[in-house]
């Protein structure tokens, strides 16, 4: 991955996590060190990858690839022991009333406390000097709260004219902002709003966030149906079978007008956002299998790898099944 630092964002239940996932194994390896962070509570990267809870501070979950979650109180909490040395005066803080009043009440507090704790992963070093991660990859929530997260920085710095503050967004925009190491991924599913609210996210990227966009995945495409389905099925449908095969006759046409009906919507919701954009999307397939796992996760892995190394995308041009 050309990136270090990579953000994927999208609409809550379109594969987001999945496909951060899939971003993190395909940058891991055995001479990479990857790290894949989930903003807030372990949720779909953490299902996928570690059965039990992660505790404090990555856990290697692959070979290379390390998970670790950022919550805004424990980023606070971290900070504070950064500086404040002393345990039973900061044993007292957390445990103050006003401490926890303030971290409730105090606007974009926690968002701009998990963006300094992502660009301090971005920034350690090991021992020899090295950066210690080669690609972090942050699984960044619902769109709407994603987008809270990427602006909080460059907020904080306009608001906070002067001092640690200012000085500490400062550093975490000019992160952010840098496309030779920062990009921010969209992902959608192939449906009117999901892929609606895909495009408000580049634009807005493009726009007034200044970010670098990556790619828009549109997540669990269906496969073009064979030449002349259309017209099976119309012929199906005008077919009269013998009483006892109404039922099956009529339930194998349903399901397949559905398949072709819920392609149509695919294809013509990817080609209005290609042209709203002037962008090819990337997109992956719908994996039919009982339940999502390891095997599955590599295979979209090494979609999504040549995804991101290709610059013009994957999409390709398609015609309304006949």
């Amino acid at each position: 991955m050309s990136k270090r630092l990579q953000f994927v964002v999208g609409k809550g239940g379109v594969g987001k996590s999945t496909v951060a996932a899939a971003l993190a194994v395909a940058a891991a390896g055995p001479n990479e060190r990857v790290l894949l962070l989930e903003l807030g509570a372990p949720g779909g990267a953490a299902r996928l990858l570690s059965p039990g809870k992660p505790g404090r501070g990555p856990v290697e979950v692959l070979d290379g690839l390390y998970l670790d979650c950022v919550e805004g109180d424990a980023a606070l909490a971290e900070y504070l022991e950064l500086v404040v040395p002393i345990r039973r005066l900061l044993r007292l803080v957390f445990e103050s009333n006003l401490y926890r009043s303030f971290v409730a009440a105090a606007p974009g507090l926690k968002e701009l406390m998990t963006m300094g704790k992502i660009w301090f992963e971005a920034e350690r070093r090991d021992a020899a000097g090295k950066p210690l991660w080669d690609c972090i990859v942050v699984d960044a929530g619902a769109s709407g709260h994603s987008l809270k997260y990427l602006q909080m920085p460059a907020t904080a710095a306009a608001t906070f004219k002067s001092g640690l503050v200012h000085r500490e967004s400062q550093r975490v925009e000019a992160l952010l902002e840098d496309p030779s190491l920062s990009v921010v991924h969209v992902v959608a599913s192939p449906e009117d709003m999901p892929l609606f609210e895909a495009a408000e996210i580049v634009e807005k990227l493009n726009g007034p966030l200044s970010m670098p966009f990556g790619k828009l995945f549109v997540n669990r495409c269906r496969e073009r149906p064979p030449e002349g389905a259309g017209t099976a099925v119309d012929s199906l449908r005008r077919f009269t079978p013998l009483p006892e095969q109404r039922a099956l006759r009529d339930a194998v046409v349903d399901a397949a007008a559905s398949c072709l009906g819920w392609y149509r919507v695919q294809e013509r919701g990817i080609a209005a956002v290609e042209d709203r954009l002037g962008l090819r999307v990337c997109r992956l397939p719908l994996q039919q299998s009982e339940e999502f796992g390891l095997a599955e996760l590599r295979l979209l892995a090494s979609l999504v790898k040549d995804a991101v190394q290709d610059p013009g995308g994957t999409s390709d041009s398609r015609d309304e099944v006949s």
